[in-house]
């Protein structure tokens, strides 16, 4: 996993394929070892944004927690980062979706923009809490596995591979920072169709 320096260099800048957005309360290192694996795992300039509020609107106070999927929508409706072609949402409270107890990210398939939380991420499954290093693992591999999906990479089913389905940190620590080789020959198609592609 790359250190977090390699993003200092994009902390403000704009010229970025891929942002990364702060969204509430999230750690100032989090977000550089985030972006800095993304520039370097996708091999895609990354920049770090400017922190954003969360939407009240995604809050379920029933379940004491945020919506995914409404704070994804929420972020489909910037107007104002037309440079980024992808946008990751980097967040620290805990999220769901109406169909499933709670999830690590979320993100559009063959969309602008991807969802992270490290909520969950820092306990592991005794209820104890993770070493700092293996808590930005687990960060690092949401959010890489969540911009995959914006690039129309699937679920997989090859062990180890980035793109499986994680249901619980058990599974996640389980998998390498790396995808099966089909799921990496996408992924640089992918890359290269973003990258070649003019501005909108």
């Amino acid at each position: 996993m790359t250190g977090a320096t390699q993003a200092d260099r994009r902390s403000s800048g704009t010229g970025g394929v891929v942002g990364v957005v702060p969204l509430g309360d999230v750690g100032g290192v989090a977000v550089r070892i985030v972006a800095a694996n993304v520039q370097a795992v996708l091999g895609l300039a990354t920049d770090i944004l400017e922190p954003r509020p969360l939407p009240e609107s995604a809050y379920l106070a029933d379940r004491h927690q945020f919506d995914a999927s409404r704070i994804v929508a929420h972020m489909a409706a910037w107007t104002d980062l037309p440079g980024h072609r992808r946008i990751v949402g980097l967040a620290s409270v805990d999220l769901c979706v109406p169909i499933l107890r709670f999830v690590f990210g979320e993100a559009q398939i063959g969309g602008r923009f991807a969802l992270v939380s490290g909520a969950r991420l820092r306990r592991n499954a005794d209820g104890g809490e993770a070493p700092l290093d293996r808590y930005y693992e687990r960060l690092v591999k949401v959010a890489l596995h969540e911009l995959g999906h914006t690039l129309e990479i699937y679920h997989c089913d090859t062990p180890g591979c980035l793109m499986q389905f994680s249901p619980s940190v058990q599974h996640l620590d389980r998998l390498d920072v790396l995808f099966c080789p089909r799921c990496f020959f996408v992924l640089r198609r992918a890359v290269r169709a973003l990258v070649q592609a003019p501005d909108a």
